[in-house]
């Protein structure tokens, strides 16, 4: 699979609305079955990050955001290198996902292992310290949804896992002795394999948490102890959070960070 880049499609991006760049073939990378692979402008490398947080891939909202971002800096005349970190700055986990992220990360005390006061200064002037990707990198569609990382499996589909190993695995080579943070179960799921085939090592995964889609309401609100387990509907196992959050609180006491 050949690794696109913000060079192949600046022109295009800087001379095309976002309604045309998100609703047609102008971005589109590749098909196979029902999944669409469309350029997203995420190629941005903190190479210093302590950090690093793992996405299952961007949305059509982080996709649009992103290509807003980026077209506004083109118009402006900005490098390449500071477009592509205005882009994913302005559209990582952006949107009311931010905020669910914002609040899980400062209710494990997050912020106080990296000696900043709040996870919110990751976005801004504490940027230096994080870096936000997703296991795929590019924006993927599904019947034209967004995929949520469960059908297919990523691992399993040969189309998906070559996106992995084109633009995820490069990436992790630059950041080889960050800490991990995946959100989603395939995101874990992904980096434990990586972690099995040598690319990372275990103790590097800090997994345990809610995926902050506002999708995960109930989820967070109970991870963050807004609910108690008796107010959980019966799709949210009360026990399986606990469990998950205890392991993921006992190896925030034992990290490392570079």
């Amino acid at each position: 699979m050949h690794a696109y880049s913000f060079k192949d499609f600046s022109d295009k991006i800087l001379q095309h609305s976002i309604d045309e760049l998100t609703h047609s073939s102008i971005l589109h990378l590749g098909t196979s079955g029902n999944l669409d692979s469309y350029y997203a402008p995420f190629d941005a490398i903190n190479t210093e990050a302590k950090i690093v947080l793992v996405g299952i891939c961007p949305g059509q909202l982080q996709w649009r955001n992103a290509l807003q971002t980026a077209q506004d800096a083109l118009k402006q005349g900005l490098d390449t290198d500071e477009i592509l970190k205005l882009a994913k700055a302005a559209s990582a986990f952006s949107g009311p996902m931010r905020k669910n992220l914002v609040k899980i990360l400062d209710s494990i005390d997050l912020p106080q292992v990296l000696g900043i006061s709040g996870t919110e200064l990751l976005f801004n002037e504490q940027q230096s310290l994080v870096h936000m990707t997703s296991v795929l990198h590019q924006c993927i569609l599904v019947k034209g949804k967004n995929y949520t990382g469960a059908n297919p499996n990523m691992l399993k589909n040969d189309f998906l896992n070559q996106h992995i190993k084109t633009y995820f695995l490069p990436e992790i080579a630059q950041l080889p002795n960050a800490i991990y943070i995946p959100f989603g179960s395939s995101a874990v799921e992904v980096l434990y394999a990586l972690s099995n085939l040598g690319y990372l090592r275990e103790e590097q995964i800090l997994d345990g948490f809610p995926h902050p889609s506002g999708a995960n309401a109930e989820r967070i609100k109970y991870f963050l102890g807004e609910k108690t387990a008796a107010e959980l509907s019966p799709a949210t196992n009360a026990v399986m959070i606990d469990q998950a959050k205890n392991r993921l609180l006992d190896k925030i006491k034992k990290l490392n960070l570079p």
